[in-house]
């Protein structure tokens, strides 16, 4: 068999990609590991703003449809004490996971692309020292195909960027135990209505999975392990709703939580998706967040294919465009982040009470100017003069900043060559070992 593109996965990042690529009249095939009854099922709700939705063109689904859970427009951000509460809105629909992905294979099978169930890689073909077709396990036996590029979206297993040879283009680190972020929901029937509400410092929340305002996830989310994630729930549980709520089961899940890869192509080769750690710095979220790749390496693939040219100086700009971009919005913010989580309680406690950071203007993805970081910037002063904020804390939040901004500004300035990827990997590095692994 010979097709154009080869996608490892038919999840989320591997239909979405399909489509577009097939819709583009190019000869498309999805190979997923797993049955068509299978996929998608390992975690039920997933979340993502309507506003997405219509953006990246996905399938929209409303009330009553089988894929559609629910719809919020209110969140809430809370002290640790649950004293302080700042109102947020948004635009989020709650999906089923299974049958959401469902539609999206459908719509890219009704674009033209092809899928293999049950069809997990093996590994690839080599011509001439580059990729041309992949090999995979079937319950058949072992089958090939050849094709000019293969695109791997195989989630945080990344089977096809671990299996590449070392030194031939994309990093093949497998992630870590330290490298993932470990999430607990617990569904819930709570004995009163509940609102949407998100804790910073457990990395918890309440969101709904159906239109009943007593039914809520518990979610809590930890680097590392589910042993922290679980003492996180405990905590929880102790300052809000403990004894408040009958548990209907239990889902436990991982997303990556570490850099991209420096570069996500290769020659004849590019990843995306979980794959490629392209997940939100703020709350571990990839569907979207990856969309926004998936854009660009669309249209730069299809040039390159016109051109029949899929080396890694062809594809190139697909690094380029999305590092000095969104590349660069999730390095500050994994940076920083990764500082900023050291605060106590005590000390969050305060900034809520103050209107510090935790407002509705900085929240809400309100305007901040230089009024209102000028305002941040005397909160915390006095806080530190008045001992509610130590010195330690606010060390920490000045680092990450000035990393934050540092890392912010290098992929801002990613190289526009493969030849100079090499000087600016020596400056990532240094910078990225600063940062260190949040906690």
């Amino acid at each position: 068999m010979n097709y154009d593109i080869v996608i490892i996965g038919a999840a989320t990042s591997g239909a979405y990609f399909a489509k577009k690529m097939a819709s583009k009249g190019y000869g498309v095939i999805m190979l997923e590991a797993l049955t068509k009854e299978k996929l998608g099922t390992r975690m039920d709700i997933f979340h993502m703003t309507k506003t997405d939705m219509r953006t990246f063109d996905i399938p929209k689904v409303k009330e009553g449809d089988e894929a559609w859970a629910f719809e919020f427009t209110e969140n809430h951000f809370s002290s640790p004490s649950n004293q302080y509460i700042v109102p947020t809105t948004s635009d989020i629909i709650g999906l089923h996971m299974h049958t959401y992905i469902a539609l999206m294979v459908d719509d890219a099978i009704k674009a033209g692309a092809k899928i293999e169930y049950g069809a997990a890689f093996k590994e690839y073909v080599f011509s001439k020292g580059r990729i041309s077709g992949v090999r995979y396990k079937t319950a058949d036996g072992v089958k090939e195909i050849s094709c000019k590029v293969v695109v791997d979206c195989s989630g945080s297993r990344a089977v096809g960027r671990c299996a590449l040879p070392n030194g031939y283009g994309v990093e093949n680190f497998e992630l870590q135990k330290e490298d993932m972020f470990y999430v607990i929901l617990r569904y819930a029937k709570f004995d009163k209505p509940q609102i949407n509400t998100f804790w910073f410092n457990t990395k918890s929340w309440y969101a709904p999975f159906s239109t009943d305002n007593t039914e809520k996830i518990i979610g809590t989310g930890a680097t590392g392990s589910f042993e922290k994630a679980e003492k996180d729930s405990e905590k929880l549980d102790a300052n809000t709703s403990k004894g408040n709520f009958t548990l209907m089961r239990t889902e436990k899940g991982t997303t990556p939580y570490r850099r991209p890869p420096y570069s996500l192509v290769a020659d004849n080769f590019i990843v995306t998706g979980d794959a490629a750690c392209l997940t939100k710095p703020d709350c571990g979220e990839g569907v979207t967040s990856s969309m926004v790749m998936m854009d660009i390496a669309a249209r730069v693939l299809d040039s390159a294919l016109q051109k029949g040219d899929t080396s890694k100086e062809a594809l190139w700009e697909i690094n380029r465009e999305y590092n000095r971009i969104q590349g660069a919005e999730f390095s500050f913010a994994r940076a920083f982040l990764t500082k900023a989580v050291t605060a106590t309680d005590y000390e969050i406690e305060y900034c809520f009470a103050n209107g510090i950071v935790f407002n509705k203007t900085f929240l809400d993805g309100g305007k901040i100017g230089a009024k209102e970081i000028k305002e941040v910037l005397s909160g915390i002063t006095s806080a530190v003069a008045k001992k509610h904020i130590s010195a330690k804390t606010i060390a920490a939040v000045l680092s990450g900043a000035a990393l934050g901004t540092a890392i912010k500004t290098l992929y801002m300035n990613y190289p526009d060559s493969p030849d100079k990827l090499a000087a600016w990997t020596k400056k990532a590095d240094l910078l990225w070992k600063k940062v260190g692994r949040i906690q």
